[in-house]
């Protein structure tokens, strides 16, 4: 995966969310669009992952995988941690940023 790429993808991708974060306020479904900036965040935090992992020496699809899984692992144990609690807004949010990180794992297995 080149860096361009993966910009373009991340770029489209925030595009979608923004609209659907839009929409959601129109409706005045302000909790629902709140979780889905979560979302969009991921979308930042792979750029600058990718962007660190373009400077460091090496195979930039393997130091990406390892840096952004040590980020997201927290996340997944959250989500666990939420459910345990039976916290709704919690979970919601930690699956929302977890759907963005299957999307980004996924494009970087093809």
């Amino acid at each position: 995966m080149n860096q361009e790429s993966f910009y373009k993808f991340l770029d489209e991708k925030k595009e979608t969310v923004t609209n659907e974060i839009t929409a959601l306020s129109e409706e005045g479904r302000a909790d629902e669009a709140n979780i889905l900036k979560a979302k969009f965040n991921v979308y930042d935090i792979a750029w600058s992952v990718y962007d660190a992992a373009a400077k460091q020496n090496g195979d930039i699809g393997v130091t990406f995988a390892a840096l952004f899984k040590r980020i997201t692992d927290s996340w997944r144990v959250s989500l666990e941690t939420a459910k345990a609690h039976s916290d709704d807004r919690k979970i919601l949010i930690e699956e929302a940023k977890l759907s963005a990180v299957s999307e980004i794992d996924a494009l970087f297995t093809e």
